[in-house]
């Protein structure tokens, strides 16, 4: 666009450069030109007096806004093109002519460069789409109005074909979708059939152009035919377009193959629940059967054994039938144990609690509990500590107890609302009938329903309590929830303490300790009296009933008890001595041929009973005979704990300090132990440093006294550190107390010792 009066010439010249030049003598004509041509820049051809206000009228037209102007100076001379607002000055017909030339190449490569921008930003778009699963109607409707401005169309449609035959099909843009039949319209079939370029009169159909079961084509309205470019832009999107489609097609056959796999899977699972049923059936029958079966045979097996007996009892049997009777006794002692264990099967699998007691320490397996739960109560931001000062003895299932503990800290941990602290107490409790420990797991979450925990432990409530309630009552002790006062939920039990057995006060005796021997096998009871008989007075009966007349007169210090004796067996003998209290506190030795035999008297909870298998040495013998005269004559101490401050003493440091070891390895977690030496006695100031020292551990620390005020720490998922930090503000406050603290302290990780050797070398 030229702005001037005398124009024409420079109109010409710029004609001759392959430049479309329209001229206008007045500002307002020129605006209105700009307005509906909208050309590539402006020239203003005017004297310095009349150019201010003419370029003033042109940037204040919005038509104008955005026109790059060129002032032509080659007629004005001097400075009175100072300060005219244009973007450029030409002082010649040259360089006007070469400004104009060069700033139009310019603005085409811009508008170029952002017309492929938007182009890729589409195709990246439609690709996107693609992966992320979108329908093809969907993204059809999406890319038809961005097609339209990216190839600078009236209008622009998407033909979507419905199947594989070419028949029915859709045309989508923004406003919807067309049906219609391709029957009837054939420049959009003959391009599907043909995959090349068809249309005319402004309508252009672009199919994909390789064989694809899901065939697209873009339907454009425009006048000007497709450049190679933008050819080669549409078969990029029509590849994506079908694409989608086909993505379709494959998810809706796997939906169907998905639905038929359901149908066949739940089909099968009725299979199955049928089967199974049938199973339990024959199960049960099969249970039915054993448990008939092996009471019938016990009578006549009974039987049996009993005449054996009296033929070998009889004086007058000849001696050539004696091995014959003796035959026939170990035949039915065989078949009678074979009994036993189909019995022991069908019992098992009827779900009866068996328990396998042993004297164990209730504060000890509090401690481990908490311990081995600390990660899930970081994991929910939960303080988990333990409160067991002392050690409380019982006799009881190990594995049991901890399942019932971890029970109630899980259920605290993860079913109470907005609980923050959680606490494991251990504590001796005074009873009329008996003193119990009493363990109790307390939480301070809110209780929606405090009469609901009087129901907590029944079945229908949840299987993991009401099998905690079993574990307890089958030990002798009692369960309960409730909700006190404070807050929270207080989830107790208790269990029977361990009496421990008082030292024998019998009188003074002359000569070796009595063994009396239970035997009814001569030969074999003639080997041991010869076996004992060189270390202790040996008393030989040779029935269950004469063993026990004679304990009570006897009162021996061990009796060994054969468990297969005539008229009264050695199980039934030992049951009659531990209810009498005369006898109850006699250690026993039980004697079997059968090796499973030790793992079977536990399920009879008879207390600590010593068992020995035959065939065995006179030296095994005369071993096991020489404990059971030392538990008799020697009260038992609580084994590992320190008399003087309650804490571990070596014995219990070192057990613990094998099982940190052990769990250490085994998570892979730090473990750093320390040793505090007072620089001098602490005399009565242990117990004090003791208390410090508690105080100042969290719930999963160990601490052990190990005597003279000498102090172990065992600091589990601690690394060296802080474990140096911790030690020394202990020092620090034990100082108060008394003499000054040395310390040693040692990775436990790194020292690859056993426990004994390095709680060794950090003492040496």
């Amino acid at each position: 666009m030229i702005l001037g009066t005398r124009t024409a010439a420079l109109a010409a010249r710029l004609e001759a450069r392959g430049l479309s030049c329209e001229a206008s003598a007045t500002t307002h004509g020129a605006t209105a030109a700009i307005a509906r041509a909208r050309p590539d820049a402006i020239v203003v051809s005017l004297s310095a007096r009349l150019a201010p206000k003419a370029l003033k009228a042109l940037r204040t037209s919005p038509a104008a806004r955005g026109i790059p102007v060129v002032f032509d100076g080659s007629k004005v001379t001097g400075r009175a093109l100072d300060g005219l607002d244009v973007d450029v000055v030409a002082r010649s017909l040259e360089e006007l002519e070469h400004q104009l030339t060069a700033g139009l190449r310019a603005r085409r490569a811009a508008d170029r460069d952002e017309l492929v921008r938007r182009r890729l930003e589409l195709l990246l778009d439609v690709t996107r789409a693609t992966a992320d699963g979108s329908a093809p109607v969907t993204l059809a409707q999406q890319l038809a109005p961005r097609l339209r401005d990216a190839l600078s169309c009236e209008q622009v449609r998407v033909l979507l074909v419905e199947g594989d035959a070419l028949r029915a099909a859709a045309l989508v843009d923004e406003a919807g979708r067309t049906p219609i039949d391709l029957a009837v319209a054939p420049t959009f079939r003959r391009a599907l059939e043909t995959r090349e370029l068809a249309g005319g009169d402004g309508t252009w159909v672009f199919p994909v152009p390789n064989e694809r079961s899901a065939v697209a084509a873009v339907v454009l309205r425009r006048q000007a035919p497709l450049e190679q470019e933008e050819r080669d832009f549409l078969i990029a999107v029509c590849l994506a377009l079908a694409n989608a489609a086909e993505r379709a097609q494959a998810l809706g056959a796997e939906a169907r193959v998905r639905a038929s796999l359901e149908s066949a899977y739940l089909e099968r699972f009725r299979e199955l629940q049928e089967a199974n049923a049938r199973l339990k059936a024959v199960d049960r029958r099969k249970n039915e059967i054993l448990a008939i079966l092996s009471h019938d045979l016990r009578a006549p097996l009974n039987v049996q054994l009993g005449h054996a007996h009296l033929l070998l009892t009889d004086a007058a049997l000849p001696p050539s039938l004696k091995p014959s009777a003796q035959a026939i006794q170990r035949s039915g002692r065989k078949m009678l144990e074979l009994v036993e264990s189909l019995l022991e099967g069908h019992r098992a699998e009827d779900g009866r609690i068996v328990l396998f007691s042993k004297a164990m320490d209730v504060a000890e397996t509090c401690q481990e509990a908490v311990n081995d739960l600390q990660v899930l109560a970081r994991a929910g931001q939960v303080t988990l500590r333990a409160e067991a000062p002392m050690s409380l003895e019982v006799v009881g299932d190990e594995q049991k107890i901890r399942q019932v503990l971890q029970n109630l800290i899980t259920n605290s941990l993860k079913h109470a609302k907005g609980v923050t602290k959680v606490t494991v107490q251990a504590r001796l409790k005074p009873q009329p009938d008996g003193d119990v420990a009493l363990v109790e797991v307390r939480d301070d979450g809110a209780v929606a329903d405090p009469a609901a925990l009087l129901l907590a432990f029944d079945r229908a409530s949840g299987l993991g309590l009401s099998i905690c309630r079993d574990y307890v009552e089958r030990h002798g002790g009692e369960i309960w929830a409730e909700a006190p006062p404070e807050g929270g939920a207080r989830f107790s039990f208790t269990l029977p303490i361990r009496q421990g057995r008082p030292a024998r006060k019998a009188e003074p005796r002359a000569g070796a300790p009595l063994v009396l021997l239970a035997e009814d096998d001569p030969v074999f009871a003639r080997v041991c009296t010869m076996g004992l008989s060189g270390h202790y007075r040996v008393e030989h009966v040779r029935d269950g009933d004469e063993a026990v007349a004679r304990a009570k007169v006897l009162n021996p210090d061990v009796i060994v008890m054969d468990v297969f004796m005539p008229r009264r067996d050695g199980l039934e003998a030992l049951r009659e001595l531990q209810r009498t209290p005369g006898t109850a506190d006699i250690p026993v030795l039980l004697i079997s041929g059968n090796p499973d035999f030790s793992d079977k008297l536990r399920t009879l909870e008879l207390g600590h009973v010593d068992t020995l298998t035959k065939p065995f040495s006179l030296s095994q013998l005369l071993t096991r005979v020489g404990d059971a005269v030392k538990r008799r004559t020697t009260t038992v101490a609580a084994i590992g704990v320190d008399a003087e401050t309650g804490l571990f003493d070596h014995l219990g440091v070192v057990n613990r300090l094998d099982a940190e070891l052990s769990r250490s390895g085994r998570y892979g977690r730090a473990l750093s132990v320390g040793v505090l030496r007072p620089s001098s006695p602490a005399g009565g100031k242990v117990a004090a440093a003791a208390s410090i020292v508690r105080r100042e551990l969290r719930a999963p620390d160990v601490v052990g006294h190990l005597g003279g005020g000498v102090f172990a720490v065992l600091l589990p998922e601690t690394p060296l550190e802080q474990a140096r930090a911790l030690v020394s503000r202990l020092c620090t406050l034990l100082e108060r107390e008394g003499p000054v603290w040395h310390t040693r302290l040692a990775d436990a990780k790194e020292a690859a010792q056993s426990g004994e050797a390095l709680l060794e070398r950090l003492l040496a």
